[in-house]
């Protein structure tokens, strides 16, 4: 591993080999909204060898079947995934895992004295996608469409009325962040969604679900954050060099 590597942020590293998001899950390392750091910084933050580290990412990249890249995706095709995939996912699950939610809540809640903590995290997190997800939709999706239309025809187009798309980008930035606490919470008072010995078959699938929309959660802003808003961010920058 050479200093050029470690530097690197750990968003880039997953975005250029996708399975070391693997290990950096077992590692705990949050590589989608805390993308930005370093190889070496999150390494030394959880006490671990970066050298170890680097060379389970390679053993585990050699032979394994190749996952989708979608760093070398167009922009309007890792636009129509995110939203025909992840936010599809999110509208149909959210609504279901509520219900799992207040239903374990309500008839467990004063045995399981987080499931209090829970409720008010989850519903916080559910309200904040589902105001989340239509932003983008409306918003900056098809303006990136737009603007990707015009760099590959040569055109130019009428400045947003947000401006520039730093502006919406910064602000899905941060509602990302925000949803990444919600769920690094929710990970740690159900000790990463494992069951009680007597929890209840209801309680259980709770937990199972949670995990699920967990990682579907870490891929969609990770593709978002690493790959897709840069990308966005390029294009908005060559048609500003042709005016």
């Amino acid at each position: 591993m050479n200093n050029t590597f470690e530097d690197l942020p750990v968003g880039e590293i997953v975005a250029n080999n996708p399975k070391a998001a693997e290990v950096f899950i077992r590692l705990n390392v949050d590589f989608c909204c805390g993308g930005k750091r370093s190889f070496i910084e999150v390494c030394q933050k959880q006490g671990v060898d970066p050298h170890e580290v680097w060379g389970e990412i390679e053993k585990i990249s050699q032979g394994s079947k190749p996952s989708l890249d979608f760093k070398n995706f167009e922009v309007d095709f890792l636009i129509d995934y995110i939203t025909n995939v992840h936010h599809a996912y999110l509208y149909k699950n959210l609504p279901e895992i509520k219900a799992f939610v207040d239903k374990v809540w309500h008839k467990h809640g004063e045995k399981y004295l987080y499931l209090d903590e829970l409720s008010a995290l989850y519903t916080e997190l559910e309200n904040d996608l589902l105001a989340h997800l239509p932003n983008e939709e409306t918003i900056l999706f098809p303006y990136t469409k737009t603007l990707l239309t015009a760099v590959k025809t040569n055109q130019s187009i009428d400045i947003p009325f947000f401006g520039t798309v730093l502006n919406p980008i910064r602000l899905m930035y941060q509602e990302h962040e925000r949803a990444g606490e919600i769920v690094h919470r929710i990970r740690e008072i159900t000790n990463n969604y494992t069951p009680a010995a007597d929890a209840c078959n209801s309680h259980r699938v709770m937990l199972l679900k949670l995990s699920e929309l967990d990682a579907d959660l870490i891929q969609h802003i990770h593709i978002e954050n690493n790959i897709l808003f840069p990308k966005i961010e390029a294009l908005e920058a060559v048609l500003k060099e042709r005016v």
